[in-house]
């Protein structure tokens, strides 16, 4: 009998991903698990959303860890070489933040969202509060350009699109084709993985900044997304400058500052 089960191969190609990975990433898992360890602690120090007439207030908590669990699952996507996995992944992290923002805007946006599907009538109410422009919190620093990758996740990960597709195979021209385990290119990797960890600790300070008037501004809620900027800028920067795709992804994806970049024409 044939026990040389695909899959099981493929296991054991993620698994030596990984241990590849830790070896070669000590200050990227420090950058993140410091940034993991927030969420929690966050959640026991946000008070609850003010609350539309007639309704209960809710708390804070439950987006706080949907953004933990979508961020642990795309670093474990990165520790593997799967960068398209990663992205997917972060779809809900980015989202969860938007849609907080609507409700510290405006309780009656909580429930429109809760309504949603009570009806037609709903379902337009649902789509004129959360589709387009509309999804951006005026509460939430950075919330456009937040706004922007969410768009941009879907357009490039999670519609039936070709470039979400291609982009594995395609991502470097010269790969000639994707391996069987579709890791990710060791340069395309590096792009996304800082691209990620910016996204995250970008995302976690603009909710910060949102949520401090609730909490009387406590210094707890401050992110320093300058040091994390500064920590990882010369493999950025390198990136940057070796490759206008990496650029891009890093930019457009990962946020990091276009000045901050470009200065790697100069360097």
């Amino acid at each position: 009998m044939n026990n040389g089960f695909d899959i099981l191969r493929y296991r054991a190609a993620l698994n030596q991903h990984r241990e590849v990975w830790l070896l070669n990433f000590r200050a990227e898992i420090e950058s993140f698990d410091a940034l993991d360890k927030i969420f929690p602690r966050w959640a026991a120090l946000v008070p609850p959303l003010p609350a539309a007439k007639g309704r209960d207030a809710i708390t804070p908590g439950p987006f706080l860890k949907i953004m933990q669990r979508q961020a642990r699952d795309a670093f474990e996507a990165l520790t593997e070489y799967q960068s398209a996995r990663a992205w997917t992944a972060l779809r809900s992290f980015v989202e969860a933040p938007l849609i907080m923002g609507k409700w510290l805007e405006d309780p009656q946006n909580a429930v429109i969202w809760l309504s949603r599907s009570s009806g037609k009538s709903a379902r337009k109410d649902y789509q004129d509060a959360y589709s387009g422009d509309s999804l951006k919190p005026e509460a939430m620093q950075g919330g456009e350009s937040i706004r922007l990758v969410h768009i941009r996740l879907g357009d490039d990960f999670l519609q039936t699109q070709s470039r979400y597709y291609t982009r594995p195979i395609t991502f470097t021209p010269s790969r000639s084709k994707s391996p069987s385990d579709d890791a990710d290119d060791p340069a395309d990797h590096r792009a996304h993985l800082y691209a990620v960890l910016h996204l995250l600790w970008f995302v976690l300070r603009s909710v910060g900044r949102m949520l401090g008037p609730a909490c009387g501004n406590r210094p707890e809620l401050r992110i320093d997304l300058e040091k994390v900027e500064r920590d990882f800028a010369a493999p950025v920067m390198a990136l940057a400058r070796e490759n206008e795709t990496h650029k891009n992804v890093l930019t457009r994806l990962g946020l990091w500052p276009h000045e901050l970049l470009q200065t790697s024409r100069h360097g």
